[in-house]
């Protein structure tokens, strides 16, 4: 597990050397975020996911599950038990901003923007993750390191170890200076860290090398992304600009990751 980093809720911009920007852009999983955040994604010209191509899917089954039944996620995951419940139960006491909303509402909303054909029209959308031999066996990997004794150990104590690794984000989170609405701020700084907890903590039980390999994978296909994006995707002119929604948490490293410039894979425009 790489080191905590102060959580920045400004985007980062990557140029790649062979043409194109990647933007990312940080949320908070499951808020809603306010509009003065919202606007700081700017302009872009195509939009990718470190996701596998069903996310977009999940997201739509999601949808009709709270228009069925609102809250049901939640509470699903609040029931199971583990770090993930206790990041959903803590935004459940958030009154200040929307949290524990399904689908996803900032990378859904992202999603529906790029398929209008108003405003902006129809731009492209990438879904990062792949689908190989190579991830199954980053996948089958971290399995394994998973239950290595040392961390089913460390499950015992999973409580204690919850407040310790809180504490930390709650060091490096901090409201957002474009929020002018101090409940909102504080708000959002609280999220901000419940889900870094909560990832701080995903990311634990996962060895140095496994994170390093998924992260560079990813960058590598992001570039990718953005080359097929300068190769024809859009009928702008100048530079086009890739925005990619990612965890607030975890945009260090995908940023860390793109500074050692992996080679790009290719990535096709996901199909409608």
């Amino acid at each position: 597990m790489t080191d905590s980093a102060p959580l920045s809720w400004s985007p980062i911009e990557w140029d790649d050397p062979c043409g194109g920007t990647i933007r990312l852009w940080p949320f908070v999983p499951n808020v809603v975020l306010t509009d003065s955040l919202r606007r700081s994604a700017g302009d872009w010209d195509g939009l990718a996911f470190l996701l596998p191509d069903d996310e977009s899917e999940i997201w739509d089954e999601q949808f009709e599950q709270e228009k069925a039944s609102p809250g049901i996620n939640r509470d699903s995951i609040a029931s199971s038990g583990g770090t993930l419940a206790r990041m959903m139960m803590g935004m459940s006491s958030i009154e200040s901003i929307q949290t524990c909303r399904f689908p996803d509402p900032e990378p859904r909303r992202l999603l529906i923007a790029a398929e209008s054909r108003s405003g902006s029209g129809n731009r492209p959308v990438f879904f990062v993750e792949p689908e190989d031999e190579e991830w199954t066996e980053w996948v089958e990997d971290c399995a394994d390191e998973m239950v290595r004794l040392r961390h089913l150990v460390r499950s015992i104590f999973s409580g204690r170890v919850w407040k310790k690794t809180l504490r930390q984000a709650m060091k490096d989170a901090s409201p957002p200076n474009s929020e002018r609405d101090d409940s909102k701020a504080y708000g959002l700084a609280q999220a901000s860290a419940l889900a870094a907890a909560w990832w701080y903590r995903s990311e634990s039980v996962l060895s140095e090398e496994l994170c390093s390999r998924r992260d560079a994978r990813l960058a590598s296909r992001l570039r990718g992304a953005l080359g097929t994006l300068c190769g024809g995707q859009i009928d702008d002119e100048g530079a086009p600009v890739l925005l990619v929604p990612v965890m607030q948490a975890w945009m260090p490293s995908i940023y860390s990751a793109l500074e050692n410039m992996p080679l790009p894979e290719h990535v096709e425009v996901e199909e409608e």
